[in-house]
């Protein structure tokens, strides 16, 4: 949480978090959500958009990248 100085909509969370309880337990909460984050990635294939601004031209750009390395992989 104190790392990132971008936009993300897990660190938000967190600031809220913080805010109603202790900096100790915001950080616990936002390493969990993005243990599960990046688990459902991992088993989907997926990735992750945390900025409030990217567009989903942005997102379907790093999908068709993705996709071109893994199908680069395969041949």
């Amino acid at each position: 949480m104190t790392r990132f100085k971008g936009k993300d909509k897990v660190k938000s969370w967190g600031k809220e978090i913080a805010k109603r309880s202790c900096h100790r337990k915001a950080c616990v909460a936002v390493a969990r959500k993005l243990a599960v984050i990046m688990h459902a990635m991992w088993s989907d294939g997926t990735f992750y958009v945390g900025d409030l601004a990217a567009s989903g031209a942005d997102a379907a750009r790093r999908a068709q990248v993705k996709d071109h390395k893994l199908l680069g992989a395969h041949r």
